[in-house]
């Protein structure tokens, strides 16, 4: 089973900030995924909501915010809010799935790739013409169309739209979403898989999907001890 670590390791550290990345490495993840958003002047941060409730108390939103702004505020744990190119540095060769939370991120996303050239990067988002734009720009980039109540719609368009694979609400995976997927030589990842029964249904069943999960280390630490009594 390939573990993703959601927005790192959401259940142990604050979402999305460079310690919850670090914990999701240090446990040995597949990838983590995180979420970007653009700041007034145009800079990409990693966070996962238009405005700062959940993570700060502060209702204002990132996008009426400079970034020199918006790294004064501190969040819920003192930290500041990160930069895509801050995470990165940390995420170094680790796979990574990043969202796209907004339009007009596209070439600025690829700006900042282009700093990284060893970064092994999936994009995914549920703005289809965001991602057509970035298959427009950068034919080789590995895209993923997210989608949170139609599987086959999102089937569909991502075979339309020349797409490597499809994220899903793990409850809609079923088998012939999987076969689908197969036959159209589509990846896969579910989100978000907290339960560690679900995750071995889904594992057992779905052997090729991987799982975004808020606590990798509940799988990762039962899949080493599943691997220890095996040998």
């Amino acid at each position: 089973m390939k573990v993703i670590g959601h927005r790192g390791a959401a259940g142990s550290e604050l979402e999305n900030t460079l310690a919850s990345l670090q914990i999701a490495i240090d446990l040995g993840v597949y990838a983590v995924e995180i979420d970007i958003r653009k700041t007034k002047d145009n800079h990409l941060v990693v966070c996962h909501d238009a405005d700062l409730t959940r993570i700060a108390h502060d209702g204002r939103k990132i996008s009426d915010l400079s970034l020199i702004q918006l790294q004064k505020i501190p969040l819920l744990t003192g930290a500041n809010i990160p930069t895509l190119t801050e995470a990165l540095e940390v995420i170094h060769t680790t796979p990574v799935f990043i969202e796209l939370k907004e339009s007009g991120c596209s070439q600025l996303l690829l700006n900042v790739l282009a700093k990284f050239p060893k970064a092994r990067v999936q994009i995914c988002s549920f703005n289809l013409n965001e991602l057509a734009a970035l298959r427009e720009l950068s034919p080789d980039l590995t895209l993923y169309g997210s989608e949170r109540t139609k599987p086959f719609d999102i089937i569909h368009l991502a075979n339309r739209l020349n797409l490597n694979g499809i994220g899903l609400n793990y409850w809609l995976l079923n088998p012939l979403t999987y076969w689908l997927c197969k036959r159209s030589r589509l990846s896969m990842f579910v989100y978000t898989v907290n339960n560690r029964f679900v995750a071995n249904f889904l594992g057992k069943l779905y052997p090729d999907v991987a799982i975004c999960t808020d606590y990798p280390e509940r799988f990762i630490k039962h899949r080493r001890a599943n691997q220890k009594a095996s040998k």
